[in-house]
Formats: structure tokens, C-alpha cells, sequence
């Protein structure tokens, strides 16, 4: 690979300023650069690549530095670069978690006119992180996954909680934030002890995984929810 690259080059190459780029390496996210004199530092082909990386999974998959770390020592860099196996990754996941296979993005107004939620409903969820809203103007749209969170929510309040104020975007929210941090536990144990499997043997698990998962979690929230309604009828004054 080549070795030309001064520290200014490497900044204009990838996009990130040098401070970014030495904690990077102080972080152990990049190797370290070739040093032929004190003050001297030439950076490689390697360097952009794996720059590119880090900055593709921290906007689009939203991974803490420990978890890229992860997988930049785990799996092809310059295929994460381009989000190739991640993309493979997660599409073969997801098509094999309860047959929900991805499928072109909806507007956002045939959500709300299929759903029955109100537009403002919908800007609501996006406005704490529970959707993202992508577009502008007529062009706005929910992927698959956001417009599913839409319809099981909608089906929440037409049983009827939709008539509380209490049930509204931040109630979602708190369930939402906290099942992301359990999902980045989850996440680094998986690729800790299995990310070295090939990609379809992979996703095959990781998605068993997710179901079994999702019904371990339903029966422990049902659980918990019963023993509060106990609790709650023998002591009414907690």
C-alpha cells in the first residue's frame, strides 16, 4: 500500500480532522503510522480505508468505538468501508427474523393514512429518536422497519390506551432507549464469540437468536408486569 500520505492529506482524503484521527489511533482503531524521523508521520492506503470504515459505522449503524473496534479486527475493512457485508449482514438477518423482509420505503402520509396516526403523531416519534423520518417536504418516507414500529404502536392505541395522554411519543421512547442498550450488549457478545462464522452461517444464527430472544424477553416483561399488579393489589398504597 502506498506511504505518501502526510497527516494533511489523510484529512482531506477521509473527511476528518487530525484530532479525530489521533484519537483513532490512540484508541487502537488504526495502526500506527510510519515514523522515519521524530516530527515525521506518513499515513497508507490502509489509513483511508479504515477511516472510511469508522466513520460508515458510526453514522449509519450508530456502533460505539469499542464495538467497531470489534469488528474492524474481526471482519473485511475495506468491505465496511463500502458497507458491503454489513449491508449482507443485516439484510440476511432481517429476512430471516419473522419472515420481515425489506421492502422499498413508504411516504409518510401513506403510513399515517394506513396506520390512522396523524402526521404530527408521526413527526412526534421521530422527534425522540424512536423513527426517522428520511426526505423533505412531499419526498418524506419511513423505511420498513420504522413504518412496522408505526403499525404495532397504532395497534397499541387503537385498543384503546390511545385516549390517555400518558401514551404518547416519549412513552415509546423510554421502552425504545432502553432496548437499545441492552441491543449494543447484545451485539458485541454475538460478534465476540461469533463474528469469525461466515456471513450466512451467521445471520442464520444471529436471527434464531432474535426470536428466541424476543420470546424470552415477552414472557420475562409479562412476568414482571404480574408480579407489580400483585404487588400493586396486595399494598394499594405503593
Amino acid at each position: 500500500m502506498s506511504v505518501s500520505l502526510k497527516m494533511k492529506d489523510l484529512e482531506a482524503e477521509t473527511g476528518v480532522s487530525r484530532e479525530a484521527i489521533h484519537f483513532y489511533l490512540r484508541e487502537g482503531l488504526l495502526p500506527e503510522p510510519e515514523k522515519p524521523k521524530r516530527n515525521v508521520a506518513y499515513y497508507s492506503d490502509e489509513h483511508v480505508v479504515r477511516i472510511r470504515a469508522i466513520k460508515r459505522l458510526q453514522q449509519d449503524r450508530a456502533l460505539s468505538l469499542d464495538a467497531i473496534k470489534r469488528l474492524l479486527d474481526r471482519f473485511d475493512y475495506e468491505s465496511m468501508a463500502a458497507g458491503d457485508n454489513l449491508a449482507q449482514f443485516e439484510l440476511s438477518v432481517q429476512s430471516l427474523v419473522n419472515g420481515d423482509l425489506p421492502s422499498a420505503d413508504e411516504p409518510l402520509e401513506d403510513v399515517a393514512e394506513r396506520t390512522g396516526m396523524s402526521i404530527a403523531a408521526l413527526e412526534a416519534l421521530d422527534q425522540q429518536d424512536v423513527i426517522h423520518i428520511l426526505g423533505e417536504g412531499q419526498n418524506r418516507r419511513l423505511d420498513f422497519r420504522d413504518a412496522g414500529i408505526v403499525s404495532a404502536w397504532a395497534q397499541v392505541l387503537m385498543l384503546g390506551f390511545g385516549n390517555h395522554d400518558a401514551y404518547d411519543a416519549g412513552y415509546v421512547a423510554r421502552f425504545a432507549s432502553a432496548l437499545e442498550k441492552i441491543a449494543v450488549q447484545e451485539v458485541e457478545t454475538f460478534l465476540e464469540h461469533f463474528g469469525d462464522l461466515p456471513t450466512e452461517e451467521a445471520s442464520e444464527m444471529a436471527a434464531q437468536g432474535i426470536n428466541a430472544m424476543n420470546e424470552l424477553v415477552g414472557r420475562l416483561r409479562t412476568q414482571a408486569l404480574m408480579r407489580e399488579l400483585r404487588a400493586r393489589a396486595a399494598d394499594p398504597a405503593t
